[in-house]
């Protein structure tokens, strides 16, 4: 089951992933808010724009996840069959 083992070390790796993106999302609005509040001059689009492209890649590694847990049962399924057989 060496499959299965690279698969639950991805899954914690894209979940580790997942986390740290969401402390960047969090870190970079409040970022926004600070500076809006101590009234700079921040081109507000710009922000906007990395938090997006940090939740595409929240959704990417999402959809990674799900594969790799489809794999990872499809394998149970596999081996399962196997030993019934």
């Amino acid at each position: 089951m060496t499959v299965s083992n690279a698969l639950l070390t991805e899954q914690e790796v894209i979940k580790e992933t997942n986390n740290a993106l969401e402390d960047i999302q969090e870190t970079l609005a409040l970022s926004l808010v600070d500076s809006l509040k101590a009234g700079d001059h921040i081109t507000t689009p710009t922000v906007i724009n990395m938090l997006k492209d940090l939740e595409d890649m929240q959704l990417k590694y999402y959809d990674r996840l799900e594969d790799n847990e489809n794999v990872q049962g499809g394998l149970e399924n596999q081996a399962q069959a196997e030993q019934e057989d």
